[in-house]
């Protein structure tokens, strides 16, 4: 699954792809942009990792690149 986080620092929005138990475990996430590890869960946001995209073929969300980017366009 991938997991919503946003950075306390910097307030980066970004994904983490791990697994249910990683999660339970208490896996450490770090800010890819700052390195911080001040981060919180978006629960706001939830990706099972589907392909789902933005509705619009050929479109890619603000966050990735298209091509079967991180929204699956």
């Amino acid at each position: 699954m991938l997991y919503t986080y946003i950075c306390n620092s910097c307030e980066e929005v970004f994904e983490v792809k791990a697994s249910i138990s990683e999660i339970s475990n208490g896996l450490k996430v770090s800010c890819p942009k700052c390195a911080s590890e001040d981060v919180r869960r978006d629960y706001s946001r939830i990706n099972f990792g589907t392909s789902a995209g933005n509705g619009s073929k050929g479109e890619s969300c603000s966050t990735c690149s298209g091509n079967r980017g991180c929204c699956g366009s």
